[in-house]
């Protein structure tokens, strides 16, 4: 299975390489949340950049720390529905 290359870094399967810097950032937010703190983490650029694989490698962090995610997309062809 070929790497797939993009401006965000390099995807080999499930694994982004050279999203650590925004992984970290966002594991930081979880952990201060997890302490009692309110945080407010949103992921966003243009398609094609990672933004979905970012969140579902946060994901992982979160499940294996036995935490609870909510996750939603939006879909830019379905706006007129809920």
């Amino acid at each position: 299975n070929m790497g797939r290359l993009s401006t965000t870094g390099l995807q080999f399967g499930d694994t982004v390489f050279g999203r650590n810097a925004e992984l970290s950032t966002i594991k930081e937010a979880y952990r201060r949340a997890v302490s009692g703190d309110s945080e407010l983490v949103t992921i966003s650029g243009q398609s094609g950049t990672g933004k979905s694989l970012l969140a579902f490698e946060f994901g992982k962090y979160v499940l294996a720390d036995g935490g609870i995610l909510l996750s939603g997309k939006f879909d830019q062809r379905q706006q007129g529905k809920p």
